[in-house]
């Protein structure tokens, strides 16, 4: 039995994250219907240790507590999870919750990416539609 160092947990915890991000994502773009019950089972209890409805509850302040008890590397995967779901279950206030995770994590980590405001411009479409 080795010692795993938490970079390595990190590294393979975002590893699956990102699996389960690709199954996902390929649900969206073949308009597959995606489960809530799946949402929570395989995205939020999985990776996150919380119930779906534990993060719809959440108000702005909370959340924003709660990705202090995270990895910096966890809040873009949360926040492309709260995208996703809130365009696939077409729930506004998910959406709203992944624009504020994004834009607090470019925010606070200084980084710069297009793909994140490709990401916010997808919100806002689906906040608008």
């Amino acid at each position: 039995m080795g010692i795993r160092y938490e970079k390595d947990s990190i590294l393979n915890w975002i590893n699956e994250m990102g699996k389960f991000l690709r199954l996902l994502v390929d649900k969206y773009d073949a308009f597959e219907k995606i489960e809530e019950r799946s949402l929570d089972e395989d995205g939020y209890q999985s990776f996150f240790g919380q119930s779906r409805e534990f993060f719809v509850r959440l108000t702005e302040q909370d959340l924003k507590d709660f990705v202090g008890t995270i990895q910096m590397e966890q809040i873009r995967p949360l926040a492309q999870l709260m995208m996703y779901d809130g365009l696939h279950l077409k729930d506004r206030s998910m959406l709203e919750k992944a624009k504020f995770l994004f834009n607090y994590h470019m925010q606070v980590s200084g980084s710069f990416s297009f793909e994140d405001y490709r990401y916010l411009d997808k919100i806002e479409k689906g906040l608008t539609s």
